[in-house]
C-alpha cells in the first residue's frame, strides 16, 4: 500500500491489531481494519486485499478450528451466504464509498445495540433465521469484506458455546472471502496492485492472529461475549463518523 512511512506504519498497526482481534473472536479482521483503512483509501480498493487476508487467515487457523465447527449449522449458512456473496461484490463497484460506509456502520451499531440490550434468543434459530443470517453475511461480505454482523448475532444469540461459534464464523468467512473474491476478479474489480498490497499486510495479519489465538484460549470463555459487543460498537462509530463527515463536508 503505497504512502508516507506514516501511512505504512498505520496500515501495518491497523492489520496487525485486526489480526488479533480475528484471532480472538473468529470475525473481527474485516470489521476492525476496512474502517480504519477507509481513513485513507477508498473501500473498493480495501476490500479485495482484505478478503484476500481472511483467506488466508482462515487457512491459518482451520486446523485448530476443524473440531468445533458447528457443521448442521455451517452448512446452511455457507450456502444461502455464497448465494447471496456475488450480489453485494456487484454493489461493491458500483455503490459510491461514502454512502456504502453509512449504511454499514448503521448495520453494525444495531447489532452491537442488540447484543448490547441482553438480547438472548428464546430457542436455537430455525430454518429462516438461519437463511437470513447467512444470506445477510454474504450481501455485507461481498460489499465490504464485512459479513460479521449478522452471524455475530445468529452465534451469539444464547445457544452456542464460544469456541464454536468462533471456529464455525471463522468457516463461514473461509468460503465467503473465496466466493467473493473470484466475484471481483471476474468482474473486473480488483485493482492492479491487489498482490503487492496482499504480501504486504499478510505478515501482520499472521502475527496479530498468532496472538488473538492466546488471547482467546486465556480469556475467551470469559470474555467473548463482552469483547465482541465492544469491537461492534467501536466499528460502528467510526464508520459512521467517517461517512457523516465526509457526507457533510
Amino acid at each position: 500500500m503505497e504512502g508516507s512511512v506514516w501511512t505504512l506504519a498505520f496500515v501495518g498497526l491497523a492489520i496487525f491489531a485486526a489480526g488479533v482481534m480475528r484471532g480472538f473472536s473468529g470475525f473481527g479482521a474485516a470489521l476492525f481494519a476496512t474502517p480504519a483503512l477507509s481513513l485513507v483509501f477508498p473501500p473498493a480498493a480495501i476490500a479485495p486485499v482484505m478478503m484476500g487476508l481472511q483467506v488466508f487467515s482462515g487457512l491459518q487457523t482451520l486446523r485448530a478450528d476443524w473440531p468445533h465447527i458447528l457443521w448442521r449449522r455451517v452448512g446452511p449458512l455457507l450456502a444461502c451466504s455464497v448465494l447471496v456473496a456475488p450480489f453485494g461484490a456487484w454493489l461493491l463497484i458500483g455503490v459510491p464509498a461514502d454512502a456504502g460506509r453509512l449504511a454499514i456502520g448503521v448495520i453494525v451499531l444495531a447489532t452491537a445495540l442488540l447484543l448490547l440490550s441482553g438480547w438472548r434468543a428464546a430457542r436455537a434459530p430455525g430454518p429462516v433465521a438461519t437463511a437470513l443470517a447467512g444470506g445477510s453475511s454474504g450481501l455485507l461480505n461481498g460489499f465490504s469484506a464485512m459479513g460479521g454482523p449478522p452471524l455475530v448475532a445468529y452465534f451469539l444469540s444464547g445457544h452456542f458455546a464460544a469456541s464454536a461459534a468462533r471456529a464455525s464464523m471463522t468457516f463461514v468467512f473461509l468460503g465467503q472471502n473465496i466466493v467473493s473474491l473470484a466475484t471481483i476478479f471476474a468482474l473486473d474489480g480488483v485493482p492492479a496492485r491487489f498482490l503487492p498490497h496482499l504480501a504486504l499486510a499478510l505478515p501482520a495479519q499472521v502475527a496479530g492472529i498468532l496472538l488473538g489465538q492466546r488471547l482467546f484460549e486465556r480469556y475467551g470463555q470469559a470474555h467473548y461475549r463482552r469483547v465482541c459487543i465492544l469491537v461492534l460498537g467501536a466499528v460502528a462509530l467510526l464508520l459512521i463518523g467517517r461517512a457523516a463527515w465526509q457526507l457533510l463536508a
